[in-house]
């Protein structure tokens, strides 16, 4: 099991396992800011929306968001908590939950995202294709 997710589905099967081996990598190279490694989990087409950008997002928009977060934003803990893996041949429509403890300059504090991703298989590798995520009411400024 990962460091990241301390809970699994007992009833997943290889190909759920798989991908999300994959979100789980595409998260560790993001915290431990391996910028290029987590580029290779992006699609050349991806698109999506995150709660930090008002508008829509691609993945030039990405690399320069993750090259900015990642110099002024540690991630203390994370907690990835998978709530289900759809597969449609190589598409995987992923959900689920990521709790972290992230500080920076103005601090530190605890974040709740909840994701909706679209992930497409690309040889033996999934790569983000689609994203929507959104901060849960939850989340805690201190």
């Amino acid at each position: 099991m990962s460091s990241l997710t301390s809970a699994m589905p007992k009833n997943w099967s290889k190909k759920q396992q798989h991908v999300w081996k994959c979100v789980e990598d595409h998260w560790d190279h993001l915290i431990n800011k391996r910028i290029d490694a987590f580029k290779e989990y992006i699609h050349d087409d991806f698109i999506g929306f995150g709660h930090e950008s008002p508008i829509s997002i691609d993945k030039p928009w990405l690399e320069k968001w993750v090259g900015f977060w990642t110099k002024s934003t540690d991630i203390i803990i994370c907690e990835l908590r998978p709530i289900h893996i759809e597969i449609h041949a190589d598409i995987a429509i992923v959900q689920y939950f990521i709790f972290t403890i992230e500080k920076n300059a103005g601090g530190g504090k605890r974040v709740i995202r909840r994701y909706t991703m679209t992930w497409k298989k690309n040889h033996d590798l999934w790569q983000v294709i689609g994203s929507h995520n959104n901060l849960m009411d939850e989340t805690i400024r201190g």
